[in-house]
């Protein structure tokens, strides 16, 4: 409860202060072309994340040697969105997030035979540490612009870095860490309509093909190399959807909501852990799988 008033004071100041640095823009924006817009505001973000390795690289001894479930991860935190027009239909996009985690739990399990059978470990654990980063870059084409109804199409490289933490009360010195990135190029589709003057909706579906790495420190296990104990790498897909709700208040500044969900799947890979002997020991990753849903509400301006 301590970890969710500070950030969420520390959120609500970053927020207050980027939506009055974005009012004070509109003093300025008087008179211009609109081929400039920027947005910022509030974010929540809630995901369920889950990971494991096998025996070998095989994927045997047994398939699912271990694995890690995190559940509910929610954080807090704001957005800050940039789009240039340089034409009439076309717009090039940068987009910036960054979270702190302030609620979640998880359990870590170990098996001594396949398909989650022979447990020689279980413990539930509590994740609610972290940050949650979000970087996006890339350009629209605006390929149907009909009275009210506009469809655009787009290409972009976005990057996303979830850091874990694992604590447990009983254990007042586990602070293990692990740290998640997807790497991907995601195609978009997406369309506006104008339901009156001042109203408009849209939405959007992306796909994503994804590169996967990690890193962890298991700080107490005392065999592994510390602060990298093993990372991981494998390569998968990623689909979302979002929609939301902008309103007008006049050609400068407009209200802005939405909301958004997804899932991002990872294939087999390789799990590499290091050693304080300097050995190294290779198995198979079995994949991971994320899903996740969030939430904004801030403002724009446009010049």
């Amino acid at each position: 409860m301590v970890n969710l008033s500070k950030v969420l004071v520390i959120t609500v100041k970053k927020v207050v202060f980027l939506l009055v640095a974005l009012l004070c823009c509109v003093k300025f924006a008087k008179g211009q072309n609109n081929q400039f817009a920027f947005a910022t505001g509030a974010a929540i973000d809630v995901s369920n994340f889950q990971w494991s390795i096998a025996g070998n690289l095989e994927g045997k001894s047994p398939n699912i040697l271990s694995e890690l479930v995190f559940k509910k991860i929610t954080s807090l935190g704001f957005y800050f969105d940039g789009t240039y027009k340089p034409l009439k239909y076309l717009e090039l996009n940068g987009y910036y997030q960054r979270n702190d985690v302030v609620s979640g739990n998880g359990t870590d399990a170990d098996y001594q035979n396949d398909n989650r059978t022979n447990v020689s470990y279980k413990e539930p654990f509590s994740s609610n540490k972290g940050q949650l980063e979000i970087f996006g870059a890339g350009g629209n084409f605006y390929f149907l612009c009909k009275g009210n109804l506009k469809f655009k199409s787009g290409i972009s490289y976005v990057s996303t870095t979830q850091n874990f933490q694992i604590l447990n009360a009983d254990f007042g010195n586990l602070n293990s860490t692990y740290s998640a990135k997807w790497q991907s190029a995601r195609l978009l589709a997406g369309g506006s309509y104008k339901v009156i003057e001042r109203l408009s909706v849209w939405g959007s579906l992306s796909y994503s093909l994804i590169k996967y790495s990690s890193k962890a420190n298991w700080n107490l296990i005392e065999i592994f190399r510390h602060p990298v104990s093993f990372e991981q790498h494998a390569t998968g897909y990623g689909a979302e959807g979002e929609i939301g709700l902008n309103y007008m208040f006049n050609s400068l500044f407009t209200l802005t909501m939405s909301g958004d969900a997804g899932r991002r799947k990872i294939y087999k890979g390789i799990d590499r852990s290091y050693l304080q002997n300097n050995n190294q020991i290779v198995t198979r990753f079995n994949g991971s799988n994320d899903s996740y849903y969030g939430f904004k509400i801030g403002g724009s301006v446009a010049f």
